[in-house]
């Protein structure tokens, strides 16, 4: 008996050929075919859902209330709401309940969202929540008059983009830029001398403690300024007290807005020999600066430490 075969869909493998071949034979070559029927692997099959239900432990707005149960992607809850405690997870045991109950979880796109909210979306304001601009009709959605453009208006939120007042600026700095600002700078050391005389270990007795002094008796000292101050490499100049100062405001919303630059801030009471370089100090210690926002008459004075950083 010849077998139907069409050498188009003849298969190429050999486990393939044999379940070919004994599916031609009859009723009995079916079940041999059907136990060694390949079924797509673990990596190959379709992704299911990517939610999971969750009880909200708080108002979340286009959410639901306190208590109630909505579903939320996986990564969403694993990432933010949890570690937030936003929603907490449910137990399977209660989720079995919750299906024999037939009890699904929903989430409530209309919570939290005011009636002004929903009238705006009908008159057909900018931005306003997509859910309700398919209940708008035809008419309206086209265009509207310049009164109700004016009317519509008032449901915009207003975005404050002038600048803070100098007395406002001047408060805000006052609130979130701490008493003392500091800062660590590597100091210069001394250059041994050309051949430096090695020191005696008589005078410092003998053990592991006598060697210790004898080290740090050869040891190179830091540099010292004229006032006896150590000298450090580079500087702390203006521009680091800036960018110390924007980063205490930027903390708050209203405190990131105060305009400030490098020239509204300089040191006070400097010493004689520092006098030539208001803008920037050079060594170790404890100096003054003074914040004056622009348009302002009064100033706010900070400390400003300069340690050594150790090595």
């Amino acid at each position: 008996m010849a077998l139907p075969l069409r050498p188009r869909s003849i298969p190429q493998c050999s486990a393939c050929i044999r379940s070919y071949t004994f599916g031609a034979l009859g009723e009995p070559a079916a079940t041999h075919s059907a136990l060694n029927q390949q079924v797509r692997g673990k990596k190959k099959l379709a992704n299911g859902s990517n939610t999971v239900p969750v009880r909200l432990l708080k108002d979340v707005k286009t959410f639901g209330r306190k208590g109630a149960i909505v579903p939320i992607s996986i990564g969403q809850m694993r990432n933010n709401w949890f570690p937030r405690r936003v929603a907490e997870y449910i137990a399977v045991p209660e989720l079995k309940i919750l299906k024999l109950k037939n009890i699904a979880a929903e989430r409530d796109f209309d919570y939290g969202v005011t009636n002004l909210a929903k009238e705006a979306a009908k008159m057909g304001v900018p931005g306003a929540i997509g859910r309700y601009q398919a209940d708008i009709p035809t008419d309206i959605r086209g265009g509207m008059s310049g009164d109700e453009k004016v009317d519509a208006s008032m449901f915009q939120k207003k975005v404050e983009t002038g600048r803070l007042s100098p007395e406002r600026s001047l408060e805000l700095l006052d609130i979130f830029v701490p008493k003392t600002l500091e800062f660590w700078r590597q100091p210069i050391m001394e250059a041994p001398e050309p051949e430096p005389k090695k020191p005696s270990m008589r005078g410092f007795g003998k053990g592991a403690g006598a060697e210790l002094l004898a080290a740090r008796a050869g040891a190179p000292q830091p540099k010292k300024t004229a006032k006896g101050n150590v000298a450090i490499y580079g500087s702390v100049s203006t521009v680091d007290i800036l960018n110390a100062v924007k980063a205490a405001m930027a903390e708050n919303d209203e405190s990131a807005r105060v305009v400030l630059h490098a020239e509204d801030i300089k040191f006070v009471d400097l010493l004689a020999d520092m006098q030539n370089e208001t803008d920037k100090v050079k060594s170790v210690g404890e100096f003054t600066v003074q914040v004056t926002p622009k348009g302002s008459e009064d100033a706010i004075t900070r400390v400003v430490k300069v340690h050594a950083q150790q090595s």
